[in-house]
This record gives C-alpha cells, structure tokens and sequence, in this order.
C-alpha cells in the first residue's frame, strides 16, 4: 500500500504564508466554473488567495511549499463536488487543513457544491465508491485519516449550492457574495494581540492553561490566572487568547480593567466594547444594569472566548460576566487577578485556576541575554555579571526585561557592578525598587518628567495625540520616548481602528505614580493626582 508522507502534517510551527485563504477543490469538477468565480471575487477585494495546488505536487508526495502555504493561510475553503473523493491529492489536502483547524486554529469555510454535507460527514452517496477504491489502494491509517478530516470539516457550518440551482449562474454569484463577504468578517476581525517579544518558557504555561480550559468539553467554563504582578499573567491569556479565539464564533480581550476603572472609562462603556467584540455591532447601552441584561440575551447561545484582564472588584464580574449561563454551550470566560477572592465570587473552582510560576534561573539568563545583548547567552566577558544579574531578580519576567533593556547600551562594566550591589541590598519582593533603578538611571530630568507624565496620565492615549501635546509645549519628546521604548519602560500598542496607543506595565505604572507621590509634599491620592495631571493636559490642549 502507497505511503502518502504520512508524517506531512505533524510540525506546526506558524509558518509564514503570504496568502489569505488557500482554496481546496477539485479542479476536473469546479475549476472552470465556481472555484474559478471565486477566485476571482476574491482577487477583486484584494484577498491574496492560493488556487494553483495542482502544480506542486510531484508524483505521490505533497510539496514542502503546498505544505507551508496550507499551514500558513489564515482560512481555507474546501469545495466539495460530487467527484471530490476520488481525488487523494484533494484529500490529502484536507486532512493537512483537519490538522491546521485541530492544532492551529485555522478557520474553515466549506461549500457543498451539488454534494449532500451528510456525504462528506459519513462518506456516503458519491463519496462512497472512491473510499471503497482507497482502501484497497493506500495503508488504514491514510484512509482513516481521510475519513476523519470529512467528518470534522463537513461538520463545520458552510453553504450548500445544490443540483436544483447549480446550473443558474445567480445563485452562483450570490453564494460567492457570501463567501467573499463572510472571508472578509473574519479576515478583519481576526486580528491577534501583541505577543511577548521573547516569549521564554511560555509553551508550558499555554499547555497548562489549554488543560483547564478542557476545549473537548461543550460547557460553558470560568478560569483563573492568579499571582502576583509583573509575573505573566497578562502575557500568558494573551498567547492563549491568540492561540484559540479562531475556535469561537465570538471572542473579546478586555485588557487592564483595573486602569481603565481608575481612568473613570466604566463599566457601561467595557460592557460595550465587550458586545461590539463579540457581535460586531455598536450597541448603545444607557446604564450598567442594561449593559448586564443586553450581555446574557445576545451571548446567552452564543459560543464566545473571553478574557477579563486585571481584575480587582467583585462588580467588574457582576457587569461583565455575572454567570456561567450568560454565555452558549463551549464558552470560555479567563479571568486575570492578583486577588484569589475575585475568583472565589466568580465561583471558579480550585482546579481551575492557574498559578503562574517564576521563571527558572535558566530562562531568566536566556531571558535577560536577548533583552541586554539580543543573544541567548551572554558574551564571554559578560558572563559572569550577567549571571549575577538575573539570579538576583528572582525569576520575575518583568523586572527581567526592565533591567535586561536598561543594560542593553550600557557597556561599562562598572555600572553593570553598580547595578549589581542595588539589586544585592534590595530584598527579593521588592518588586518596585527593583524596577526604580532603571528609572533612577534614566539620561536626564525630561525623560523623568515624561515618563511620570506617561504613568500618571496618558495611558492609552494615541501616540500622536501624546506627542502633539508635549510638541505644543515647545519640546522635543520623540527622542525620549525612544529611550523609554528602548528601556521597556513604555510600549505602543495597535488597538481597533489602527490607534497606536500608549501602554504600561501596571507595576512600572504603579512606581512611577508612588515616585509622584514621593515627591509631592502635600502627598495627594492616586485620584488626585490624575485630576492634577488631566488638568494639566487639558490646559496644555488649549
């Protein structure tokens, strides 16, 4: 029996592919009628889709390109015709998609073009012959592989154009308009979140979160990251959040709850985003207790992916996600805290929480090399101090990267010692100082002054906006932002609409706001110097 490189499918490894969709089909059946309309409508909305499978395959294997190419396309399109079976290079095909949907998340749109779905599912009708064929011909293993990407991916909710309208070219066109129409939706509602620049050791926090979040299971689910801050628990839902919100028919990310609170945002305008997220609509909201009503009746069937980031107040669950029932079968809700009793009010069971741990010396020697010399190891020469280093920041991911990137352009070796003997006198939980002497060794008072500025005030405000305000004051602050960028002590984000917006760590956000109070005589509250600040901008706009 043939051998179809069986092993084809089994690495992922988030290749890159220039290509939107890979399209799936064929081509004796539908090449020169539908799959090629397709194709077309999809090149006219500037939709880079791959057609041309057929030209690389070489005898019985599938190409390492058409491999790549399969792997790296954000969605796929299985059209499905009468003759669709008896194609093994078709098959083939699919089940490298059934493993793309599996392990990556991969979207798939399957059409049912005069073929029953129920067909393809159980390999019945027009698909029952050409199986009946490939057992005889290839080894059970390939057969049943075959078999199984149809019964999953004919699973899948896609159109059906059958024999009665085939012929009429209108209905042909009106299935391609949804098809293009739906490609697009995803294609821009499927954005993923900034990762990590160095994810070091985050593929063992995935898998144990992925195993609480029980995917195989069809109940609606809460689940807990709880520690301490600047230990990775933002980071952590981030990657599970891009690894698996394909999977979901709606999914929403509400970061840094925490702050937005302080920053007077609300909760009426997070149960907003949350639905415009989700549904993909602008709902208007006109109080916190009909934000909660319009939250359980639009996702109440809903299958949705959502993670409540930095929570600290009982009442951020009760507006955003009171109950487990106001969410459909298969829905997962990830709540992040630092407060185990936040958890405890949203009912989340012991074993469904996940506890960050710290990263081993290891990972933080790898982790601070790539932030301080962009290698995996230190130099030679810089061994030694390096080592030193990153045993005394505990393994804490953030204060890692914070004293890694400030010692990235610094190439004295007294200063590194310095650096040394301030980590050697402060204790280990003292998470804060530790940051501080990276703000302590900023080049000048203006880069202080703006990064103060930065934590008490700007957060989340669009980088141009920030950098016009300073400008109009008669500074310069383009240069310093990009020392602070450098030192990790700010970052931009892209959000929705393309905004490129001002982010912070919340405990390097939380030290610059104590330097603040530090230096104030009057020693105001944290809420009073945000109405400080926010009329210093103010006045500084005008």
């Amino acid at each position: 029996m043939a051998d179809l490189n069986e092993d084809s499918s089994s690495a992922f490894s988030s290749p890159y592919s220039k290509y939107d969709v890979f399209l799936n089909f064929r081509g004796a059946d539908t090449r020169k009628n539908f799959t090629d309309f397709l194709h077309k409508a999809l090149k006219n909305e500037g939709i880079n889709d791959f057609i041309d499978s057929e030209n690389l395959w070489t005898g019985e294997a599938i190409d390492p390109a058409l491999i790549r190419t399969i792997e790296g396309s954000k969605i796929a399109i299985p059209v499905f015709s009468s003759g669709y079976a008896s194609s093994k290079w078709c098959l083939q095909e699919l089940s490298l998609i059934h493993d793309c949907y599996k392990s990556n998340g991969q979207i798939a749109l399957p059409i049912f073009l005069d073929v029953e779905p129920s067909y393809v599912r159980n390999q019945t009708g027009s698909f029952e012959g050409p199986f009946q064929e490939h057992e005889r011909q290839f080894m059970p293993q390939i057969v049943e592989n075959w078999r199984e990407a149809l019964r999953v991916i004919g699973s899948l909710k896609g159109w059906v154009l059958n024999k009665d309208t085939n012929g009429d070219c209108r209905d042909q066109a009106a299935l391609v308009e949804l098809v293009v129409k739906r490609v697009l939706d995803e294609l821009n509602s499927n954005i993923h979140l900034v990762a990590c620049k160095y994810p070091i050791g985050i593929d063992s926090h995935i898998n144990s979160l992925l195993s609480l979040l029980n995917s195989e299971s069809n109940d609606a689910k809460f689940v807990g990251i709880c520690g301490f801050g600047g230990i990775g628990k933002t980071t952590i839902a981030k990657a599970v959040y891009n690894r698996i919100f394909s999977n979901f028919k709606g999914h929403s990310f509400l970061s840094d709850i925490r702050e937005q609170i302080i920053r007077c945002k609300g909760l009426v305008s997070l149960q907003k985003q949350l639905l415009k997220d989700t549904s993909k609509m602008d709902i208007d909201i006109c109080d916190y207790h009909r934000g909660k009503h319009l939250i359980k009746q639009r996702l109440c069937k809903e299958k949705v992916l959502l993670v409540l980031d930095d929570v600290d107040d009982k009442e951020h669950l009760d507006a955003l996600a009171g109950e487990l029932n106001w969410f459909g079968k298969g829905s997962r809700v990830i709540i992040t805290t630092r407060d185990e009793h936040i958890l405890d009010v949203a009912k989340v069971g012991k074993d469904k929480i996940y506890w960050p741990q710290e990263l081993n010396y290891k990972e933080s020697l790898q982790l601070f090399s790539l932030h301080a010399f962009s290698m995996n190891q230190p130099p030679d020469d810089y061994m030694q101090l390096s080592q030193d280093v990153a045993w005394y920041l505990g393994g804490l991911p953030l204060a890692v990267e914070v004293l890694g990137s400030y010692l990235s352009d610094v190439r004295d070796k007294e200063v590194w010692k310095s650096t040394l003997q301030s980590l050697k006198e402060i204790p280990d939980k003292e998470v804060q100082r530790k940051l501080r002497i990276s703000y302590n060794n900023l080049e000048d008072e203006y880069q202080k002054s703006l990064f103060l500025d930065f934590a008490c005030t700007f957060i989340g405000c669009d980088k141009e906006t920030v950098i016009s305000i300073w400008e109009a004051c008669g500074y310069y602050p383009k240069s310093a932002i990009h020392r602070l960028i450098k030192r990790s002590l700010i970052k931009f984000e892209y959000k929705e609409y393309g905004d490129c917006c001002l982010m912070m760590h919340d405990l390097i956000r939380d030290m610059g706001r104590r330097i603040v109070l530090e230096e104030n005589l009057m020693e105001p509250s944290n809420g009073e110097i945000l109405q400080l600040l926010t009329h210093k901008v103010r006045c500084l706009r005008v």
